[in-house]
């Protein structure tokens, strides 16, 4: 995933409408309008409280180390299923160990989401962390057209600190572990290994009981056409 060099694609039609404001406090996504590659949202953290639709049980929790350019920690990657609802929303958090000398993370970078499922994008400032990312970067799916969007952080995630719980809240009904990020550090912003993480499914059942009803109309029709 080299997201370093989409700042020199060119961009044609964006062809999927995205995201909608779907809570008082939900933090919508803005849509890269063409020819711009990305379009930037800021984030300013919100709480259970202010965002109750949130609440829900966690169906996967796993954490996955690190380690490149000097710099080493785990990433957190959850996976809850809202209560209300019964859709998916998708959590990371980055911890920097101590041991790490001068360097931190700015970004984690997103890759193979898919566009479909999301609503919008924040962070929680009711857990853990000390650190939110500040702007979530969405990329035009014209050029990007998997997926992709970048969690920033101006100040990083240094040595010793976590970030807070960062999550893309979505309408997905099903998931897998089919998405991919990396991270750049601050500085020099050198680029990690890849990693997998969860992301909504592809296509959802829902998707293959249409596909497969339409599949049966098909064969249907053609048997009725077919000479005797």
């Amino acid at each position: 995933m080299q997201h370093l060099s989409r700042f020199a694609l060119p961009v044609i039609t964006l062809g999927v409408g995205l995201l909608a404001q779907t809570a008082a406090q939900a933090v919508a996504l803005t849509e890269p309008v063409s020819p711009a590659p990305f379009a930037d949202t800021a984030l300013g953290g919100t709480t259970s409280a202010a965002r109750p639709e949130l609440a829900g049980t966690v169906l996967e929790d796993v954490i996955t180390p690190f380690s490149f350019s000097g710099v080493s920690g785990t990433v957190q990657n959850r996976v809850v299923r809202e209560t209300g609802t019964g859709t998916l929303d998708f959590y990371w958090k980055v911890n920097v160990d101590p041991s790490t000398s001068g360097v931190g993370v700015s970004a984690f970078r997103l890759a193979d989401f898919g566009y479909s499922h999301l609503k919008d994008a924040d962070y929680r400032t009711d857990g853990l962390g000390t650190t939110g990312p500040d702007t979530a970067r969405l990329f035009n799916p014209a050029s990007y057209p998997t997926g992709d969007l970048n969690f920033l952080f101006a100040n990083g995630v240094n040595p010793g600190s976590e970030s807070r719980l960062f999550f893309l809240h979505t309408n997905a009904l099903s998931y897998d572990r089919i998405a991919t990020y990396d991270m750049l550090t601050t500085g020099a912003q050198n680029l990690s290994g890849t990693f997998t993480t969860f992301a909504p499914a592809v296509p959802e059942p829902a998707s293959f009981a249409l596909t497969g009803a339409g599949l049966l109309m098909m064969g249907a029709l053609l048997r009725r056409r077919r000479p005797n």
